[in-house]
């Protein structure tokens, strides 16, 4: 027996999930047997699930998966053949990982009734709706973005069929959810310590890496075949054998779950005849599985962004047809991206266009002083969140978002991935030979690019070159962790940056490491060829780019001599390159772009002169003058003064796009 008051306090401190109620006293029947309330452990954390479509049927014959997700990383994904099995994956998370103390889910039959339903209501686990219309409220929308590229990274990089698809994502979600990151809430562990309340275990899946190759024990062999078999990693087996087992794929396609396994050795790996076998191997699967997986196999939603890369060549029909005319067709914010304060983290958002009154018309109206200025604009998150925003506030985001150049900056989170495209330099071509018999190596990072996940929780490919000025360190030490220090992007300077890692990281802590991104100015994407620059234009329904190019070329035309097609190159002239360049003024962002010649391929004149601009300290003194008299500045240009003057150099081009019918 207890005291009242140990009694009182023991009803407070525990709770009773399972109730008995005894209504006849003769036990003429039975008590329920379901204990599904006591069976399965507790979760702290509100969970997050929703259906994830695929386009192609995998291997077992799944056509989706069910994922469940938390705000802060964690993640579960089970493929499904259809979506009435929704409630199956609910109990084998329920089994596996335990009941959190909500379920949001969006209003789909398949979890609002039925089963899925019902599992929910035994296991005393309150089901939270989201509102129609409303992915904002679903935390498993981004959580299954970021499944979708780093799943098609992996099957990109190591080339494995799209089949296995269901096999990868599994794999993904189990390795999100035991990677560190940056959210708040984790306070530097991983989301599965946060989630189960003890420190995560990665021994099955911190061994092999997806599609890895792998020997190991099949059946029992017969004299004289060889005693291993060869196959492809495809992940742990949660639910069969011991807690180290792993899913195997075999030659015929089929998979089988095997915990005895080994990497390949080295002397294996260089072995001709070990070679061939792993060629076999390969032809095999795509027999039974069907060819690699590329990129053009995934929409791109799916895909982490590119780098933009300038081309010379190639260009669209600079003709975009008759655009429809808007409000928002002179407007200049209209599709600027920006980053603002929500729910306690900077979220991404772009502006839609001008937010109308319930007859059609924009709200607000333009004025050169910002203060009197009362536009009003729709702005959409990542997630499908829409808010209202006044111009002043855009006009501010922008600005804080970018440094004085202009220029975007995002903070680097983690370099997860990496990739070698056909343009890069071989180990083997590294060497040179002159001509006097004397060798050195070429320095060159083309080709390479690294998959960033940024602070903000996105994740895009950037070119090595730029990380490789912006991040040393962190590029430095990925490629040495990762084994690839030896190529030949990074064998000349890796050594050289992790010797001075301390010096370096004194001075960059100096100053703000951020990254700049070359994409996009004052949050506006910036193209950087015509091609792209219609192309923008095409997806926004507007003219700005277009028009830019039409008023620079309005300008310069008069500039070049136009041969016709029957004649020829004069002798003695030096080809040079031209094309377009374009920018965004700051005052206003209006889209500006230039026509310039690729200078630095001919040969230097004997003297060099450049043309003379005011100082800044003149300027200040004549704004300070006018304020203080209360005048007002005007700002005259004269366009493109020097166009006419007449040139010593003998120079020809090739006429791009930008030229119209004169084109080429």
């Amino acid at each position: 027996q207890i005291s009242p008051d140990r009694a009182k306090r023991t009803i407070v401190t525990t709770t009773q999930r399972g109730v008995r109620t005894c209504l006849n006293p003769t036990l003429s029947r039975r008590f329920p047997t379901n204990d599904r309330m006591l069976r399965y452990p507790r979760l702290l954390h509100t969970m997050f699930t929703d259906t994830m479509f695929a386009s192609t049927v995998s291997k077992q014959g799944n056509k989706m998966a069910q994922v469940f997700a938390t705000s802060f990383g964690w993640a579960r994904a089970h493929p499904m053949k259809r979506k009435g099995d929704a409630h199956e994956a609910l109990s084998v998370v329920f089994l596996r990982d335990g009941v959190p103390p909500t379920m949001v889910l969006d209003g789909s039959k398949e979890q609002a009734l039925g089963e899925f339903r019902r599992k929910l209501r035994e296991v005393d686990c309150h089901p939270r709706m989201t509102e129609p219309y409303s992915p904002w409220q679903q935390a498993a929308e981004g959580c299954i973005r970021e499944l979708k590229r780093g799943s098609s990274r992996k099957m990109l990089r190591t080339g494995s069929p799209k089949p296995l698809w269901d096999h990868c994502l599994e794999l993904e979600a189990l390795v999100r959810s035991n990677t560190s990151n940056d959210i708040f809430v984790t306070n530097g562990q991983v989301p599965e310590t946060i989630m189960k309340g003890s420190t995560a275990d990665i021994s099955h899946i911190a061994e092999f890496g997806w599609y890895d190759w792998v020997m190991f024990r099949d059946n029992i062999p017969t004299y004289p075949d060889f005693k291993l078999t060869l196959g492809r990693y495809l992940g742990p087996a949660l639910d069969t054998g011991s807690a180290l087992t792993a899913k195997i794929l075999k030659s015929n396609g089929q998979f089988v779950c095997r915990s005895t396994l080994r990497h390949l050795t080295d002397e294996e790996l260089q072995s001709p005849s070990h070679l061939k076998m792993r060629q076999d191997f390969d032809s095999s699967i795509t027999t039974y599985l069907g060819p690699a997986a590329t990129a053009a196999d995934f929409p791109a939603e799916d895909l982490t962004p590119d780098p933009s890369h300038f081309d010379d060549g190639d260009f669209l029909d600079p003709d975009i047809g008759d655009a429809d005319v808007t409000p928002e067709a002179g407007d200049n914010l209209v599709s600027a991206e920006i980053m603002i304060p929500r729910g306690g983290t900077m979220a991404r958002g772009r502006v839609l266009g001008r937010k109308r009154d319930h007859y059609g018309n924009p709200i607000g109206r333009a004025n050169d002083n910002p203060i009197l200025d009362t536009r009003s604009y729709i702005v959409e998150f990542d997630d499908g969140h829409q808010t209202e925003l006044t111009a002043n506030l855009i006009a501010e985001s922008l600005y804080s978002q970018c440094d004085p150049d202009g220029n975007q900056y995002v903070l680097l989170s983690d370099i997860i991935d990496h990739r070698r495209l056909d343009t890069a330099i071989k180990l083997a071509d590294q060497k040179v030979v002159r001509a006097d018999g004397r060798t050195y190596l070429r320095r060159s990072t083309i080709g390479w690019q690294l998959c960033c996940q940024w602070k903000d929780g996105s994740s895009s490919w950037e070119n090595l070159a730029d990380l490789k000025e912006s991040h040393p360190i962190e590029t430095a030490e990925y490629a040495k962790i990762l084994g690839i220090d030896h190529e030949a992007a990074f064998n000349w300077w890796v050594p050289h940056v992790l010797k001075k890692r301390d010096r370096i990281i004194s001075q960059v802590k100096r100053r703000n490491a951020r990254y700049l991104k070359r994409t996009h100015k004052f949050g506006i994407e910036l193209p950087k060829t015509v091609q792209e620059a219609l192309a923008i234009d095409k997806k926004l329904g507007n003219t700005f780019w277009a028009d830019s190019i039409a008023k620079e070329m309005k300008n310069v035309r008069v500039a070049f001599k136009i041969l016709m097609d029957d004649q020829s190159v004069p002798i003695g002239y030096q080809k040079i390159p031209c094309h377009m360049v374009f920018d965004i003024k700051m005052e206003d962002f209006t889209r500006k772009a230039r026509l310039v010649a690729g200078g630095h391929k001919t040969d230097a004149p004997p003297t060099i002169t450049y043309a003379s601009v005011v100082s800044r300290e003149t300027v200040r003194i004549a704004l300070l003058m006018a304020a203080l008299n209360d005048l007002d500045v005007k700002v005259g240009d004269v366009l493109n003064a020097y166009i006419t003057a007449p040139i010593t150099e003998k120079v020809w081009t090739v006429l791009g796009p930008e030229f119209g019918n004169d084109a080429g």
